[in-house]
């Protein structure tokens, strides 16, 4: 589950980079905002799930 949230939290910090940069300097195309955006929803998804399951875990 570490590794899990690791890459899930690195995936979300890209994602929040490309999304702030596409929002100030870059125009980026429709496509590319979705899929942005359909890989920080899974991101986010994946982050809490590994992040509530050792919370869990370690009980």
């Amino acid at each position: 589950m570490k590794k899990l949230q690791l890459v899930s939290f690195i995936v979300l910090a890209l994602s929040v980079v490309l999304w702030t940069a596409g929002r100030t300097m870059l125009f980026l195309p429709d496509w590319a905002v979705r899929a942005n955006g359909a890989a920080m929803l899974a991101a986010m998804a994946l982050l809490v799930f590994s992040s509530v399951r050792r919370k869990v875990k370690n009980w």
